[in-house]
């Protein structure tokens, strides 16, 4: 019996051919994840600008995985963190073919699924992000909700994203089916993104798009993602 109390880290590179080059990421393994065959679920976590793959474990998830996993209010999963190309794909593109979309969709998640022992069905993934991020994992959630069991966006810079209608959150709440997908959505009362969140809270709202919104004390930054990182997992693993 494997008794394990640690998952770890594991850093690599992914070829790119959208981007041009092999890309760095990183993932967590969870305690165990050595001692048996099974497939785990997983969940495809992305950065904001101008980060890496190194942001999300920085302010803490592997520890807040271990911590649900080791206490039995999580279960196993794995942890996916692409690192992007700030000044390409990731910031000058809003969707479609050679977009930061193409490269998860078409890139990284077959090269997570080929690698790692993950579930390759849609009940067993999900993907969220912070800010630039968090507008990239509910673009490519909600333009393929039957890929995905569960989306999330924390601290969403919709405020700021130029997209045309096709590839806008906002607009998709209105017009595509997101009834099947579970979302979750968070800022900060004082972070200047929450005028974004908002409208995107009421076109879910308006769209009967059932969804959790919560607005916590805080400010754009490292500290509040660190202090609400073990509730987002939470959120994504609840139906594993």
């Amino acid at each position: 019996m494997c008794e394990e109390t640690q998952g770890r880290i594991e850093q690599g590179t992914y070829p790119s051919a959208i981007i041009g080059r092999e890309q760095p990421y990183r993932v967590y393994l969870p305690p165990c994840y050595d001692a048996y065959e099974e497939l785990y679920p997983v969940l495809y976590m992305l950065h904001g600008w101008p980060y890496d793959d190194s942001h999300w474990d920085d302010i803490g998830i592997d520890e807040a995985a271990d911590a649900g996993i080791v206490q039995s209010t999580l279960p196993p999963f794995v942890i996916a963190l692409p690192a992007a190309d700030n000044e390409g794909t990731f910031t000058n593109t809003s969707g479609g073919p050679r977009s930061f979309e193409a490269v998860m969709l078409e890139e990284f998640i077959p090269f997570v699924e080929a690698r790692y022992r993950v579930s390759n069905k849609p009940t067993g993934r999900a993907i969220g992000g912070m800010s630039r991020g968090a507008v990239w994992s509910l673009e490519i959630a909600f333009r393929f909700p039957e890929m995905f069991a569960a989306a999330g966006g924390h601290s969403a810079a919709l405020s700021v994203n130029l997209a045309p209608p096709q590839f806008d959150p906002i607009v998709l709440a209105s017009t595509a089916d997101l009834h099947s997908l579970r979302i979750y959505l968070d800022a900060g009362e004082n972070d200047w993104v929450l005028p974004g969140v908002e409208q995107l809270h009421q076109a879910l709202t308006a769209a009967g798009v059932v969804h959790v919104y919560n607005l916590f004390p805080g400010y754009h930054e490292d500290g509040y993602w660190s202090a609400h990182v073990a509730e987002y997992l939470a959120f994504y693993a609840a139906e594993w």
